[in-house]
This record gives C-alpha cells, structure tokens and sequence, in this order.
C-alpha cells in the first residue's frame, strides 16, 4: 500500500469545519471518530510470497538441471539470467522490508447525515485525536474558531463520481 502525502489546512470559520477544499457545516455533523490503520504483515507476505516461492523453484530446478555439478551453473544459465533474478529477489525484500516497518496511521472519520467520510490520515495520533476533541467543542460552542496544519495521507484508490470531471476508480 503505497501513500500520497499533502499538506492541508483544517480549521472551523464561521460554523463550517474546512477540510482542504472540503466544507462540511458543524450542524449536520453527527459523529467525529479517530480509527486506526495498522499494517497487514499477513496480506503482505501473501503478495510476497508466491515471488519469493517462484524465484526459490527456479534456483532449484537449475540446480538439478545442471546435471550433478559437472557443469557450472553460471555457464548453464548465463550470467544475465542470474543477475535478472539477484534483482528480483532484492526487489522482493526491499517492498517486503519498507512494507513491513511502515507505521500505524491514524484516521479522522467524520459522520454526517448521509454517509461518514475519512477526511485525514495523519501518523501523528495525538494531533487526530486533538482536532477531533476541537470539533466536538466547536460543535457545542458556536464562536469557537480554529486551525491546523496537518500532513495528510492518501490511502489507496481514488474514486471522484461527481460533477462533470468524473474519474471514476483510479487505482495506485
């Protein structure tokens, strides 16, 4: 899963709660939750793994093809062959070892009448849970005004169905 960061701003100005270019008034939010994406190690290993099986049947079936070692197996298969596949398998274990020491992130999901919206993704969780309890107070207290500047992450497709400059699902 691979992000796309940006930086926006979200602040609460005159009973609206501004997320980038996103308005949604404070009287139509229902609900504010903070939720949490930790990295899958078992989907990861799953994509991973059939290369890492691959690349290991290969070496093996070179190993027996080149009948009981008379034969070296650098002149058998050539040394393209093998350095094509030494970057397979450093590129396995680079995405696998980025993949698995990725960090948890921390999501603010706010629920309107219609359906909820994740409006950020920020690893930071104390800054989530800070501009949730801010949107919960200036829900209660009409003049309560503020702003932060958070570094947002993408995560997974974009899906864009409105308008006249519909997308539709781009994927990553």
């Amino acid at each position: 899963m691979f992000y796309k960061r940006e930086v926006i701003n979200v602040q609460v100005s005159r009973r609206i709660l501004w997320v980038g270019a996103a308005a949604y008034p404070l009287h139509n939010i229902a609900c504010v939750t903070t939720t949490e994406l930790k990295p899958r190690l078992w989907l990861i290993l799953k994509r991973v793994g059939p290369w890492g099986f691959g690349v290991c049947a290969v070496f093996m079936g070179m190993m027996l093809y080149s009948t009981g070692g008379r034969v070296a197996l650098a002149t058998l298969v050539g040394p393209l062959v093998l350095a094509g596949a030494a970057v397979l398998v450093i590129s396995v274990l680079m995405r696998l070892t980025m993949a698995a020491t990725r960090s948890t992130l921390h999501r603010l999901n706010i629920e309107t009448a219609g359906a909820p919206y994740a409006v950020l993704t920020s690893p930071d969780k104390n800054l989530v849970a800070q501009i949730s309890h801010s949107i919960m107070d200036a829900i209660d207290n009409p003049q309560a005004e503020f702003q932060f500047q958070v570094e947002n992450f993408h995560v997974g497709d974009s899906i864009k169905q409105f308008g006249n400059q519909n997308t539709g699902k781009v994927t990553r």
